[in-house]
């Protein structure tokens, strides 16, 4: 497996830039939770989206 650079900076990658922002506030937000509680959250999420759209499918 290949290790990436991973030092860029804002200016040299605004994509990658954001996709970090998005991680580290993921992490923030998932330290110390339980896999089986992140899990059953997640399959929430995916549920309530599936049905709206459905929903929005149907109309």
């Amino acid at each position: 497996m290949e290790v990436y650079k991973n030092d860029y900076e804002r200016h040299e990658d605004e994509a990658l830039w954001e996709m970090h922002k998005i991680r580290h506030q993921l992490h923030k937000e998932l330290k110390g939770k339980p896999i089986e509680k992140i899990n059953s959250d997640a399959l929430k999420r995916f549920n309530n989206w599936r049905k709206l759209k459905e929903k929005a499918s149907v109309t």
